[in-house]
């Protein structure tokens, strides 16, 4: 793993087995969302155990509720494996992201006060210098972050809810990143009309500019997963 990978903060005395399995489950999926795991790695139980700095029975929890979730495998008893997305499954989830990251930016474009729309510029700013420093786990994770905010800004918390699902399904496809970086952030990235569009609250704009954003990945992605695919197909 990538020792740019921040340590999530010790759990404070007094947590309940049940506050760390939740501990555990949230960083898990945080991780998976921002690609921190490849499709077809596999995770070790006792590996994310000493990370955490928990004992291995919350993390058995939490993975066992990502291996019901379809999001992981089971290999053994203490290990699984990121799933491969076969590409119809991804691009269903890809169909749905345009449709509801789409709405939330229209929305988003009537209620975002200005300081939140320079929030969400700062995001994309540090997408901007990860990919610069060439440290694409943290532009991958800034980029998640740019939008789930943008979600968020809608003020509909169920729709956000849905997305955050969407992109735990789909979140490690975009280690497509690392080997295919993005064109230059700072001066075509669609992400930028989409701040432009919000400052001027052009709700049309905003939605057509995430899904574009969307979009744009969606043939490396593909390209990706079939690459994937192979190579494990190979290994049986």
């Amino acid at each position: 793993m990538s020792s740019q990978t921040p340590r999530p903060p010790e759990a404070p005395m007094g947590l309940t087995k049940d506050s760390l399995s939740a501990q555990a489950h949230r960083y898990l999926r945080q991780a998976l969302m921002s690609g921190r795991f490849q499709p077809g790695e596999k995770i070790k139980l006792k590996e994310i155990s000493e990370e955490l700095g928990i004992s291995q029975t919350p993390v058995r929890e939490a993975l066992a509720r990502l291996v019901s979730s379809g999001v992981l495998s089971q290999v053994d008893r203490r290990s699984v494996r990121v799933a491969i997305l076969p590409p119809e499954r991804y691009k269903e989830i890809r169909d749905l992201r345009v449709m509801l990251e789409g709405e939330a930016a229209w929305r988003a474009a009537q209620l975002a006060r200005g300081t939140d729309i320079d929030q969400l510029e700062q995001i994309h700013n540090q997408l901007c210098n990860a990919k610069e420093a060439k440290d694409y786990l943290a532009m991958m994770t800034e980029n998640v972050h740019f939008h789930q905010s943008l979600c968020d800004l809608a003020d509909m918390p169920f729709l956000s809810r849905i997305v955050r699902n969407l992109w735990l399904q789909c979140g490690p496809t975009v280690n497509a990143f690392t080997a295919h970086p993005p064109c230059e952030p700072r001066e075509t990235h669609p992400h930028l009309a989409v701040l432009q569009a919000l400052r001027k609250r052009d709700g049309e704009k905003a939605k057509s500019s995430i899904q574009e954003d969307i979009l744009a990945s969606s043939n490396l992605i593909l390209s990706y997963l079939e690459e994937r695919l192979s190579e494990e197909q190979g290994r049986d």
